[in-house]
Protein backbone atom coordinates (compact mmCIF):
# COMPACT_ATOMS: atom_id res chain seq x y z
CA UNK A 1 0.00 0.00 0.00
CA UNK A 2 2.87 2.07 0.92
CA UNK A 3 4.71 1.42 -2.38
CA UNK A 4 1.11 2.31 -4.42
CA UNK A 5 0.58 5.73 -2.62
CA UNK A 6 4.45 6.32 -3.42
CA UNK A 7 4.31 5.75 -7.18
CA UNK A 8 1.03 8.13 -7.07
CA UNK A 9 3.12 11.09 -5.24
CA UNK A 10 5.82 11.14 -8.13
CA UNK A 11 3.24 11.56 -10.37
CA UNK A 12 3.38 15.49 -11.89
CA UNK A 13 0.07 16.54 -12.88
CA UNK A 14 -0.10 18.20 -16.06
CA UNK A 15 -3.84 19.55 -16.95
CA UNK A 16 -3.17 19.89 -20.87
CA UNK A 17 -0.31 17.13 -21.48
CA UNK A 18 -0.65 13.17 -21.99
CA UNK A 19 2.27 10.59 -21.71
CA UNK A 20 2.96 9.78 -25.33
CA UNK A 21 5.57 7.43 -26.82
CA UNK A 22 7.92 8.41 -29.34
CA UNK A 23 9.95 6.05 -31.53
CA UNK A 24 12.87 8.20 -33.62
CA UNK A 25 16.01 6.28 -35.81
CA UNK A 26 19.22 7.52 -37.55
CA UNK A 27 21.44 5.95 -39.56
CA UNK A 28 25.13 6.33 -39.48
CA UNK A 29 28.55 5.50 -40.79
CA UNK A 30 31.97 6.01 -39.47
CA UNK A 31 32.05 9.46 -40.11
CA UNK A 32 29.54 10.09 -37.97
CA UNK A 33 29.84 9.18 -33.98
CA UNK A 34 27.58 6.99 -31.84
CA UNK A 35 26.53 9.66 -29.59
CA UNK A 36 26.05 12.27 -31.92
CA UNK A 37 23.56 10.09 -34.07
CA UNK A 38 21.96 8.76 -30.86
CA UNK A 39 20.87 13.08 -29.75
CA UNK A 40 19.17 13.01 -33.44
CA UNK A 41 17.21 10.21 -33.14
CA UNK A 42 15.78 10.95 -29.69
CA UNK A 43 15.03 14.70 -31.30
CA UNK A 44 13.16 12.43 -34.17
CA UNK A 45 11.74 10.75 -31.49
CA UNK A 46 10.49 13.81 -29.38
CA UNK A 47 9.06 14.86 -32.73
CA UNK A 48 7.38 11.60 -33.38
CA UNK A 49 5.50 11.42 -29.71
CA UNK A 50 4.29 14.82 -30.70
CA UNK A 51 2.76 14.29 -33.88
CA UNK A 52 0.85 10.90 -32.05
CA UNK A 53 -0.82 13.37 -29.58
CA UNK A 54 -0.91 16.58 -31.77
CA UNK A 55 -1.52 15.19 -35.00
CA UNK A 56 0.44 16.20 -38.15
CA UNK A 57 -0.91 19.88 -38.54
CA UNK A 58 -0.92 20.91 -42.67
CA UNK A 59 -0.82 24.36 -43.95
CA UNK A 60 -1.16 25.23 -47.96
CA UNK A 61 -2.37 27.55 -49.52
CA UNK A 62 -2.64 27.96 -53.61
CA UNK A 63 -1.71 30.89 -56.16
CA UNK A 64 -2.24 31.07 -60.06
CA UNK A 65 0.10 32.52 -62.87
CA UNK A 66 -1.92 34.18 -65.42
CA UNK A 67 -1.13 35.04 -68.91
CA UNK A 68 -3.66 36.34 -70.56
CA UNK A 69 -6.96 34.05 -70.22
CA UNK A 70 -4.81 31.08 -69.63
CA UNK A 71 -4.05 30.56 -65.79
CA UNK A 72 -1.61 27.85 -63.66
CA UNK A 73 -2.31 27.32 -60.67
CA UNK A 74 0.34 25.58 -58.39
CA UNK A 75 0.07 24.54 -54.90
CA UNK A 76 2.74 24.99 -51.19
CA UNK A 77 1.75 22.92 -48.71
CA UNK A 78 3.80 21.86 -45.55
CA UNK A 79 3.61 20.50 -42.60
CA UNK A 80 4.37 21.73 -39.09
CA UNK A 81 4.14 20.36 -35.68
CA UNK A 82 2.13 22.56 -33.08
CA UNK A 83 3.42 20.87 -29.53
CA UNK A 84 5.85 20.99 -26.86
CA UNK A 85 7.71 18.07 -24.68
CA UNK A 86 6.66 19.63 -20.69
CA UNK A 87 8.64 16.48 -19.49
CA UNK A 88 10.93 13.38 -20.60
CA UNK A 89 9.70 10.47 -18.57
CA UNK A 90 11.86 7.55 -19.79
CA UNK A 91 14.51 7.08 -22.52
CA UNK A 92 15.91 3.81 -24.32
CA UNK A 93 18.93 3.62 -26.80
CA UNK A 94 20.24 0.68 -28.90
CA UNK A 95 22.33 0.20 -32.23
CA UNK A 96 21.80 -2.31 -35.01
CA UNK A 97 24.29 -3.31 -36.88
CA UNK A 98 23.29 -3.35 -40.78
CA UNK A 99 25.12 -3.90 -43.81
CA UNK A 100 27.58 -0.46 -44.84
CA UNK A 101 25.92 1.09 -41.52
CA UNK A 102 24.38 1.10 -38.33
CA UNK A 103 21.07 2.79 -36.35
CA UNK A 104 20.60 3.99 -33.47
CA UNK A 105 17.08 3.80 -32.48
CA UNK A 106 15.75 5.83 -29.54
CA UNK A 107 12.30 4.74 -27.70
CA UNK A 108 11.17 7.98 -25.52
CA UNK A 109 7.76 8.14 -23.14
CA UNK A 110 7.39 12.12 -22.87
CA UNK A 111 4.35 14.11 -21.08
CA UNK A 112 3.34 16.38 -24.91
CA UNK A 113 1.27 19.19 -24.63
CA UNK A 114 -0.10 21.18 -27.30
CA UNK A 115 0.62 24.56 -28.09
CA UNK A 116 -2.09 26.99 -28.78
CA UNK A 117 -1.93 30.32 -31.13
CA UNK A 118 -4.38 33.02 -30.00
CA UNK A 119 -3.26 35.64 -32.30
CA UNK A 120 -6.34 36.55 -34.83
CA UNK A 121 -5.68 39.42 -37.57
CA UNK A 122 -9.15 40.44 -39.06
CA UNK A 123 -9.25 42.55 -42.19
CA UNK A 124 -11.84 45.31 -43.13
CA UNK A 125 -11.78 43.73 -46.35
CA UNK A 126 -11.06 39.78 -46.91
CA UNK A 127 -10.78 40.03 -51.09
CA UNK A 128 -8.68 42.44 -52.76
CA UNK A 129 -9.89 43.57 -56.56
CA UNK A 130 -7.90 46.75 -57.53
CA UNK A 131 -7.05 48.61 -60.89
CA UNK A 132 -3.56 49.41 -61.95
CA UNK A 133 -2.03 52.66 -60.60
CA UNK A 134 -4.57 52.18 -57.77
CA UNK A 135 -3.14 53.61 -54.15
CA UNK A 136 -3.64 50.09 -52.23
CA UNK A 137 -3.84 50.32 -48.43
CA UNK A 138 -4.75 47.41 -45.76
CA UNK A 139 -6.80 47.94 -42.79
CA UNK A 140 -7.69 45.35 -40.47
CA UNK A 141 -7.19 44.91 -36.55
CA UNK A 142 -4.76 42.57 -34.78
CA UNK A 143 -5.66 41.18 -31.13
CA UNK A 144 -1.77 41.66 -29.71
CA UNK A 145 0.97 44.10 -29.90
CA UNK A 146 3.86 43.67 -31.98
CA UNK A 147 5.04 43.82 -35.80
CA UNK A 148 2.55 43.51 -39.22
CA UNK A 149 4.41 43.08 -42.07
CA UNK A 150 3.46 42.66 -45.91
CA UNK A 151 5.14 40.72 -48.59
CA UNK A 152 3.85 40.69 -52.31
CA UNK A 153 4.43 36.96 -53.80
CA UNK A 154 5.08 37.09 -57.54
CA UNK A 155 6.63 34.41 -59.71
CA UNK A 156 8.16 32.48 -56.88
CA UNK A 157 9.41 35.79 -54.60
CA UNK A 158 8.20 37.16 -51.67
CA UNK A 159 9.26 40.56 -51.70
CA UNK A 160 8.87 42.38 -48.83
CA UNK A 161 6.80 45.54 -49.12
CA UNK A 162 6.04 47.10 -45.36
CA UNK A 163 6.62 46.86 -41.73
CA UNK A 164 4.15 48.62 -39.16
CA UNK A 165 4.54 48.84 -35.35
CA UNK A 166 1.11 47.05 -33.68
CA UNK A 167 1.38 49.08 -30.66
CA UNK A 168 -1.74 48.70 -29.39
CA UNK A 169 -4.54 46.11 -29.14
CA UNK A 170 -7.30 48.12 -29.03
CA UNK A 171 -6.36 50.45 -32.28
CA UNK A 172 -6.81 49.40 -35.84
CA UNK A 173 -3.89 49.30 -38.33
CA UNK A 174 -3.46 50.75 -41.84
CA UNK A 175 -0.34 49.72 -44.22
CA UNK A 176 0.96 52.03 -44.63
CA UNK A 177 0.65 53.48 -41.86
CA UNK A 178 1.96 57.46 -43.01
CA UNK A 179 1.12 59.64 -45.34
CA UNK A 180 4.48 59.63 -46.84
CA UNK A 181 4.95 56.35 -48.51
CA UNK A 182 2.22 54.72 -51.02
CA UNK A 183 1.84 51.38 -52.22
CA UNK A 184 0.51 51.73 -55.94
CA UNK A 185 -0.87 48.20 -57.67
CA UNK A 186 1.19 47.75 -60.70
CA UNK A 187 0.72 45.03 -63.49
CA UNK A 188 3.55 43.38 -64.79
CA UNK A 189 4.85 44.37 -68.19
CA UNK A 190 2.63 43.29 -71.26
CA UNK A 191 0.13 42.06 -69.19
CA UNK A 192 -3.86 42.89 -68.86
CA UNK A 193 -4.06 41.27 -65.74
CA UNK A 194 -2.23 39.98 -62.48
CA UNK A 195 -3.70 37.63 -59.70
CA UNK A 196 -1.13 37.71 -57.20
CA UNK A 197 -0.72 36.98 -53.48
CA UNK A 198 -0.04 39.22 -50.12
CA UNK A 199 1.59 37.55 -46.91
CA UNK A 200 0.84 39.11 -44.15
CA UNK A 201 2.92 38.05 -41.25
CA UNK A 202 2.71 39.07 -37.54
CA UNK A 203 5.21 38.42 -34.77
CA UNK A 204 5.42 39.81 -31.53
CA UNK A 205 8.84 40.60 -31.52
CA UNK A 206 11.32 41.75 -33.87
CA UNK A 207 12.55 39.89 -36.60
CA UNK A 208 15.26 40.93 -38.71
CA UNK A 209 13.62 40.21 -42.52
CA UNK A 210 15.08 40.59 -45.52
CA UNK A 211 13.74 42.52 -48.87
CA UNK A 212 13.03 38.94 -50.58
CA UNK A 213 12.66 35.30 -49.88
CA UNK A 214 12.27 32.44 -52.26
CA UNK A 215 9.62 29.71 -50.91
CA UNK A 216 12.28 27.67 -48.90
CA UNK A 217 13.50 31.00 -47.05
CA UNK A 218 9.92 31.93 -46.99
CA UNK A 219 9.42 28.38 -45.13
CA UNK A 220 12.65 28.22 -42.70
CA UNK A 221 11.84 31.99 -41.80
CA UNK A 222 8.56 31.18 -40.47
CA UNK A 223 9.80 28.11 -39.06
CA UNK A 224 12.49 29.95 -37.45
CA UNK A 225 9.63 31.91 -34.95
CA UNK A 226 7.99 30.28 -32.46
CA UNK A 227 4.11 29.13 -33.34
CA UNK A 228 2.92 30.36 -30.69
CA UNK A 229 3.64 33.96 -31.23
CA UNK A 230 3.69 34.66 -35.10
CA UNK A 231 0.35 34.40 -37.48
CA UNK A 232 0.44 34.28 -41.49
CA UNK A 233 -2.23 35.67 -43.46
CA UNK A 234 -2.29 34.61 -47.08
CA UNK A 235 -4.63 36.95 -49.24
CA UNK A 236 -4.87 37.19 -53.53
CA UNK A 237 -5.01 40.84 -55.02
CA UNK A 238 -6.50 40.85 -58.20
CA UNK A 239 -5.22 43.64 -60.51
CA UNK A 240 -6.42 44.73 -63.71
CA UNK A 241 -6.56 47.51 -66.52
Amino acid sequence: MKKTLLCLLLIPIFANAKQTLGVGEYRYGPDTTQNFACQLAEEKAKEHAITRFIGEQIESFEYESCQNESCETQKDTYSEIKGTIKRLISRNEKQIEQSGYTSCIVTVIADVERVKNNITIVFDEDFFHIKENDEVKFKGKVNKVGYLTVFNFYEGIYSKIYTVNIASQTKDFVIPSTNTNKIVARLPDGKSQSKEMVTFLFTENVVDMKSSYNQREMRNLIYSIPYESRKVINRYVNIVK
